[in-house]
């Protein structure tokens, strides 16, 4: 009777403490919890940390993944790694108090904080709940194929791909040998099962191919960003008939500098039903392209930029007959409309995007004083 009890007891443990780190579906469905761009220094913003409090207790997701940016800036952390471990700890908390099983990608920010992806990678795994793993051969760092199962049978994959940083001018792509590691992965499955599995993507930095979701406008067309670097002097609007009904875009998608085939990769075969990014905090819509449901996630974090209370989180549902259903939650519908600090809030409402966003404003600043002051010489001559 003593050896059953302490058999039932490990049972109860592992089942408490072990059992909650597989993916397994749950009446037929599986829900991802989105979190991008948090961007947070060494302190954390409270507003921050209630969206993603309420977030989790909305969705009660299965899994959680944090996109890229999680922390950010030289000056914050000077290389410290307690402080950063501090502060990617305080990120997690909430998910490690409701033992979800969590995972990371690394945006083109982390990196600045004086420790490089592989340092913080090891930072995560000290954490409760981290499922996250890096293969190895391939460039990059976080780059991981997940099994998300029913039973024993392998029901969904979810790719978590490094997109990388910022180059010279612009930002970098998804690298030719992790796509190759993405085709191996989708192919070596397929072999095992007999037919292509149903993948969803989470990456930082978005596919080229967003712009198909767009179209290009006069810059007179009311809500018109304008695209710069690789789309430097055109405008555009979204499409209305090609994304979901309550999406919005405030600014122009920041993609890579060059198009290194990875969406087209992942169009081969039909088995991505789904890619997802962050980046550009103040974008959250998705739509169908060639099939594959391809979406930004707003930003999280209330000390960076971002589009006001409709900073948010998205939830991607998984479902075991092969389809997915996804759609974001803000914090003026999960959390209301007061924030803990409005004065750094408002700030931030007026900060710039991003350098070219900047050297626009001033530059607009400028003519805007230039065409003051020429009224003014106007008028003082006429009334002389």
């Amino acid at each position: 009777m003593p050896i059953v009890c302490v058999a039932l007891l490990g049972v109860l443990w592992y089942y408490i403490n072990g059992d909650y780190m597989t993916l397994q579906f749950k009446n037929e469905k599986f829900r991802i919890l989105m979190i991008a761009d948090t961007q947070e220094g060494r302190n954390v913003s409270s507003d921050t940390m209630k969206l993603i409090e309420a977030s989790l207790d909305r969705a009660e997701p299965d899994m959680v993944v944090y996109s890229g940016d999680q922390i950010w800036g030289k000056n914050n952390f000077k290389g410290n790694r307690d402080e950063v471990s501090r502060v990617l700890r305080e990120l997690t908390q909430p998910v490690v108090d409701r033992k979800i099983p969590f995972a990371i990608c690394f945006g083109n920010h982390d990196r600045q904080v004086g420790l490089s992806n592989a340092e913080q990678f090891e930072i995560y795994k000290e954490i409760e709940g981290f499922i996250g793993e890096s293969d190895e051969g391939i460039d990059g760092v976080g780059n991981h194929c997940f099994e998300i199962k029913d039973g024993e049978d392998v029901k969904f994959l979810l790719y978590t791909i490094d997109s990388h940083s910022n180059l010279k001018v612009g930002y970098d792509n998804v690298h030719k040998n992790q796509i190759e590691w993405y085709r191996n992965k989708r192919d070596e499955y397929e072999q095992k099962t007999g037919s292509v599995v149903p993948s969803v993507v989470i990456q930082h930095i978005p596919v080229c191919e967003v712009f198909d979701l767009m179209k290009r406008v006069r810059f007179t067309k009311r809500g018109a960003v304008r695209g710069f670097r690789t789309h430097e002097g055109e405008y555009f609007v979204l499409k209305k008939d090609r994304v979901n009904k309550d999406a919005f875009m405030k600014e122009s998608p920041a993609d890579p500098q060059v198009n290194s085939g990875e969406f087209s990769a992942m169009c081969e075969k039909g088995d991505v039903k789904g890619i997802y990014f962050g980046h550009d905090h103040n974008n959250s819509f998705n739509g169908e392209i060639n099939g594959v449901d391809v979406g930004y996630t707003q930003g999280a974090g209330f000390n960076v930029y971002g589009p006001g209370k409709d900073r948010g989180t998205r939830v991607i549902d998984l479902f075991a007959d092969g389809h997915i259903e996804t759609y974001d939650m803000r914090y003026r519908d999960i959390v209301g409309n007061r924030v803990d600090n409005p004065v750094k809030y408002a700030i931030m409402q007026l900060c710039p995007t991003n350098t070219f966003d900047a050297v626009t404003r001033i530059v607009k600043a400028f003519v805007g004083i230039a065409a003051i002051l020429v009224i003014i010489l106007i008028l003082m001559t006429f009334f002389k």
